[in-house]
C-alpha cells in the first residue's frame, strides 16, 4: 500500500480544520455568553465531564492560549475580560457567510440568492464575496474539494461504498447529467427572484451542515444547563436527514452524485472558475496509459485523455494516482492544445 501523499495530507487537514472551525463556532459563542454574563467558571464547573463542559473547557483554554490571559474568570480585569470576549467573538457564522477578526467571507451562492430574493446588491453581500470571488478565479472550484464541509463527509461514501464490494454486495451504477446542477441552480435563483425568499440553502450541503451543527449544539447546551448532558438529537431539524438521504444515495448508486450533478454551489463555482489560472495539466511524454487516474476522479472526468473542464475541482486525486508523475498543477487561464503538454 503506497503511503499517504503529501497533497492528500494537506487537503485533508484542510477539511479537517474547516470541520473543527464549524463545531468550534457555536461554542465560541456560548463561551462569550457565560464570559459577558460572569457566570463561566459556575458553567463549567456545572457541566462537568460532559461533552458540553469539556468543549466549553477546551476553548477556554484556546484562548486563554491566544490572548495570554491566565486568571480565572471571577478575577478578570475589564481589559483581560474584552481581550477574551473579543478573541470568542473573533469567528462566528458558518461556511454559508462567516465573519473572522472583522472580515465577511460569503458564498458565492449565497450572495447570488440573496440578491435575487431582496432584487438588490447590498455592499455587505458583495465584500463578503469579493475573496471567494478572488480565489475561485485563480484556482477554481476548489472550495468543493478542498473546503466544503459536506464534500469531507460525503468523501467516505466512497470507502463505504468499497465496504459493499468487499461484502459481495455490488453498489448500483447511476449516471446523471452533469448539467442538471446548472438547470437546478438557475431555477432556484428564478425562484428567489419571483418568491423573494432565498431557497437554494435548503438544499445546499455546506449550508445544512453549517446550520445542523450550529442548532444541535446550541440546543445541547440548552439542556445542559436544565440538567440533562450528554449527546442529543435535538435542535436537529429535517436538513440531517435530507444530507443522510444523499449520503446513502452515494453509497448506494454512485459517488458523489451530487456534487456531479445536482450540487447549485458546484455549479455556481464551476461557472466562476471556468477561465482559473491554475489548472492540472498532463505530461504525455511521462504517461502510460494506466488509467488510475481516471479511475481516481470522483468527478468522473478523464485526467489520461486530458478531459478536465471547469468540473475539475481541484482535489489532486489525479496526480496522487498517477504512479508516473505525469500530471501536476501549472498554471494557465487557456484550455491547453491537443499537442504538446496537454490539460483542463
Amino acid at each position: 500500500m503506497r503511503p499517504p501523499h503529501a497533497l492528500t495530507l494537506s487537503r485533508r487537514t484542510v477539511q479537517v480544520l474547516v470541520l473543527l472551525l464549524t463545531v468550534l463556532t457555536p461554542v465560541l459563542a456560548r463561551h462569550a455568553n457565560y464570559l459577558s454574563a460572569q457566570h463561566l467558571d459556575k458553567a463549567i464547573e456545572q457541566l462537568g465531564s460532559s461533552p458540553q463542559g469539556l468543549s466549553l473547557r477546551a476553548t477556554d483554554a484556546l484562548l486563554r492560549a491566544v490572548t495570554g490571559v491566565e486568571r480565572p474568570a471571577a478575577e478578570l480585569r475589564t481589559a483581560d475580560r474584552d481581550a477574551l470576549l473579543a478573541a470568542a467573538r473573533g469567528a462566528r457564522g458558518s461556511v454559508w457567510s462567516f465573519e473572522l477578526f472583522g472580515i465577511t467571507i460569503t458564498d458565492p451562492l449565497a450572495a447570488l440568492e440573496s440578491a435575487a430574493a431582496s432584487r438588490t446588491g447590498r455592499w455587505v453581500l458583495l465584500s463578503g464575496v469579493l475573496l471567494p470571488l478572488l480565489l475561485t478565479a485563480m484556482l477554481g472550484r476548489v472550495f468543493c474539494a478542498w473546503i466544503c464541509p459536506a464534500g469531507f463527509l460525503l468523501d467516505l461514501t466512497g470507502r463505504l461504498r468499497g465496504l459493499l464490494r468487499f461484502l459481495e454486495l455490488k453498489p448500483g451504477r447511476v449516471r446523471l447529467w452533469s448539467g442538471d446542477k446548472f438547470l437546478l441552480l438557475a431555477l432556484g435563483v428564478a425562484a428567489s427572484l419571483v418568491a423573494g425568499l432565498p431557497l437554494l440553502g435548503y438544499v445546499y450541503p455546506p449550508a445544512l451542515v453549517g446550520r445542523e451543527v450550529h442548532n444541535g449544539l446550541t440546543a445541547m447546551f440548552d439542556r445542559a444547563e436544565d440538567g440533562m448532558l450528554g449527546f442529543s438529537a435535538a435542535g436537529l431539524t429535517i436538513a440531517s436527514w435530507f444530507l443522510l438521504a444523499v449520503a446513502l444515495a452515494e453509497i448506494a448508486f454512485g459517488r458523489r452524485l451530487w456534487c456531479r450533478a445536482l450540487c447549485p454551489g458546484g455549479a455556481l463555482y464551476s461557472l466562476l472558475g471556468r477561465y482559473r489560472l491554475l489548472r492540472i495539466r498532463r505530461t504525455p511524454a511521462r504517461c502510460d496509459d494506466c488509467g488510475d487516474c481516471v479511475a481516481a476522479c470522483e468527478m468522473g472526468l478523464s485526467p489520461m485523455t486530458d478531459r478536465f473542464g471547469m468540473e475539475c475541482d481541484g482535489c489532486g486525486a489525479c496526480i496522487t494516482s498517477c504512479p508516473t508523475d505525469a500530471l501536476a498543477y501549472r498554471l494557465g487561464a487557456r484550455e491547453a492544445r491537443r499537442t504538446g503538454e496537454v490539460g483542463s
